[in-house]
């Protein structure tokens, strides 16, 4: 098992996240689901620059996992606030080689300590429907499911 170290830093670093961003954008790619052109189009700069949007207005935190002996990036959490005072956990990924070592647990740690810290008025992570294993994930730091978002994926929309 690898020693890793945490980091907490803010958007100033955000541009760290993409190789590991694009393989979680690639896994989504691959799950079963209608929207597979939306995650094959949609690219890091777009994700960057809503994720910089948000903290603009609100405040971010992003928090990094690094293999202390390669010191290779294998994990990430960005969570933010909004300007309405509400935390989300907006991005988490870890390399497979290192899940099931605690990484996640630590990165979703730092991220819900983080909300409490700055006193949020509630907290919230969007989950793509076909993802049951993050749906899981989450569901063991007391999310739940609130409502489920329809959408129609624009090649159905042809009549």
């Amino acid at each position: 098992m690898s020693i890793v170290k945490f980091i907490e830093t803010n958007q100033l670093n955000l541009d760290l996240i993409q190789p590991l961003w694009e393989k979680l954008n690639e896994h989504h790619r691959r799950q079963k689901s209608d929207f597979k052109d939306h995650y094959a189009n949609f690219t890091f700069q777009e994700r960057n620059k809503v994720l910089l949007n948000k903290a603009r207005d609100g405040d971010m935190l992003i928090c990094l996992a690094e293999d202390e002996d390669s010191g290779i990036l294998v994990g990430y959490a960005v969570t933010t606030i909004s300007s309405e005072n509400v935390g989300e956990i907006d991005s988490i990924y870890v390399e497979g080689e290192y899940r099931l070592q605690g990484i996640g647990n630590e990165l979703m740690k730092r991220s819900l300590g983080w909300m409490d810290k700055k006193g949020v008025n509630s907290r919230k992570v969007v989950v793509a429907t076909s993802n049951q294993e993050a749906i899981s994930f989450y569901e063991r730091y007391g999310f739940r499911r609130r409502s489920i978002n329809l959408e129609k994926p624009l090649d159905h929309l042809k009549w």
